[in-house]
Formats: C-alpha cells, structure tokens, sequence
C-alpha cells in the first residue's frame, strides 16, 4: 500500500481497541456491506485490520473504528467537519449504505485511499505536520470526538508497570528504572491532578499524531488515522505528539524529536494556535503525563526491542523528560 500506515495507536487497551492482525476472509461480512471488491488477503497493519481496496470507482481503505455507536458517529462527525473547514484529514465516504457501520457487533468505517509519499524527515516535513496539528486544534466542528477518560491507576496497576519497567530496560538504559519507577508511583497523586483538574482548553484531539499516520501530498500532510480522537486537553495531544512522532515508522529516524526538531514542530503549531499562561505554565507536568501514560506503555508491550531502529527510539523514550521538549 503506497503511503502512510493505517494504524490505530498501540496503547493501552480499551474502547479504542487493540487488535492483532487478521485474515480478510474473517471480516467477508464487511467487505459485503460495503461492497468491496480488491480486498487483500490479509490486514496491511500488523496490529489492527485495516484493509485498501476499491467499492465502486473508488480506491479506499477499510478499517474498524471506534466501538460503540456513539463514539464511532463522533469521530466521523468530527472528521467530516474538519474536511468541510479545508483541513487536510480522512473523513467517512459518502456510500449508499451508512458509514460508519455495525457490522456482526463492531463498527468498521471506509476513508479515501490516498496516494502521497511518505514521512522521511526531509526539510520542511516537520514543520507543516506541526502546522495540521495546529490547525486540527484551531479548527471549531459542530460535532466533537468522545470525551476524553481520565485514568485511575490502583496500587496493583503501578507495581505492575514498575516490574514491567525493570524488566525491559536493562542496558544500557537501567539508569532510567529509577526515574520512570517513580514517575508512575507519583503520577495519580503529583502528575494528574493539575492536567485533569487545570481547566486547560480542551480540542478535537488527535491522541496519535505521528508520522505514519500522515501522507504527504504536494499541498501538505494529511491526516490518515483520526480514528483514536478525543476531546481532550490540547497540550496532551501536543505532548504526545512530541514524543512519539518518530514511532513505528521505518523512515524516521530512530529516536524521538531533537531539541532543533521540535523547535521546528512547534513552531508550525504556533502558526494557528497560542497556547495559553496555565498550558505553558502545566507544560513539563503534561509531558510527563503522556511519558507515564502512552511512553511507559510502549517501553513495556513493544514486541520490537530487537529491530533496530525501533530499540534505539526506545532507548531514546526511556532516557526522555519534559526538558526535551521546552516551549521558548
């Protein structure tokens, strides 16, 4: 498949789901639905289905999304408002028969196949994803994504990534147990309160921005994956995107953005978006909340410590802290 990676994000399980890759002739009732045709014997994603073909005339791509009716609508709902701003996203195509759909008990929806190239980090790249995350979280839509569901952690979930910590991070990064141990034994009492608590301003937020989930067209990055959206705080997603850009995407470089990267990345944010006094000031404390969150969870479940570039992006995770990534 030319072009970005369809993914959803590799968290922790929930209503967004986590899938593992699968035969095309498991989802037969789908593809019917929709009337596809050209269907690929297997998923073109490892971790979830996701499959290109073509219903009609039209090249598309079919994948699951959201699990409940009324989160799946407000995504397609949220995307469709954002394609009718001019904002360079995927949004449901207009079928005959609703979509998104149920069908035998999840609900699967059907974007535009794009063709574009790829994430390289070549100059410019970083600086106009940063301006379609800006305008993403500029951009007012009628309908919003689901709200966004604040973690509660009990003493047995954080034992458990404090070992899932000392497991995985040996040499030559076992300098950072200690630092991540006490981040996620501190973060319901010192880290959450302030984010969840703050009154931040809360925007249709992404919750994976990241590089191969952009294809790159001659006008810009467009936003191929909107499928794990939220309303959330603004600079998690912010924060979130600093970290994990570089994720899962062979043709990044192995490890999180450069001080010089993110400078760039922000700055095209800041083209549409000011962040306010309180946002700036809750800035390092929201990095910290995506690392013990979204950082901690990929250094623990990854299964890709032995390739190459993905062990050094996580060497490079483990070793980070808010001031990776300063806002002056």
């Amino acid at each position: 498949m030319p072009g970005a990676l369809w993914t959803l994000r590799r968290g922790p399980p929930d209503e967004k789901g986590f899938f593992v890759p699968q035969e095309s002739t498991e989802h037969q009732r789908v593809f019917e639905y929709f009337g596809a045709e050209d269907v690929p014997e297997t998923s073109c994603y490892a971790w979830a289905p996701v499959y290109p073909c073509r219903v009609g005339d039209a090249r598309v791509v079919i994948k699951r999304t959201r699990s409940r009716s009324e989160t799946a609508a407000a995504v397609a709902g949220w995307t469709t408002g954002l394609r009718e701003a001019g904002v360079a996203t995927v949004a449901p195509v207009t079928l005959p028969v609703a979509n998104p759909a149920k069908v035998d008990d999840e609900y699967w929806v059907v974007y535009p196949f794009l063709d574009g190239e790829v994430y390289s980090g070549e100059a410019g790249q970083i600086a106009a994803a940063g301006r379609l995350l800006g305008r993403i979280h500029a951009t007012e839509t009628a309908v919003t994504p689901p709200p966004f569901e604040w973690p509660d952690h009990g003493e047995e979930s954080v034992e458990e990534d404090r070992e899932g910590i000392a497991k995985v991070l040996t040499e030559p990064v076992a300098a950072a147990v200690e630092p991540l141990s006490r981040l996620v034994t501190e973060f319901m009492s010192r880290v959450l309160p302030p984010i969840r608590d703050g009154r931040l301003p809360h925007v249709g937020a992404v919750m994976d921005y990241k590089a191969n989930n952009l294809i790159y067209r001659t006008d810009g990055p467009v936003l191929v994956d909107p499928d794990n959206a939220d309303w959330a705080p603004r600079i998690l997603d912010l924060a979130l995107a600093a970290m994990q850009f570089h994720i899962e995407h062979s043709a990044a470089p192995g490890r999180m953005f450069t001080q010089a990267e993110w400078r760039e990345f922000y700055a095209g944010y800041c083209e549409h978006v000011e962040l306010t006094e309180a946002e700036c000031r809750l800035w390092p404390l929201a990095v910290e909340y995506m690392l013990s969150e979204y950082g901690l969870w990929s250094l623990i479940e990854s299964d890709e410590w032995d390739e190459p570039r993905e062990r050094a992006f996580m060497i490079d995770l483990a070793q980070a802290t808010a001031q990776r990534f300063p806002l002056s």
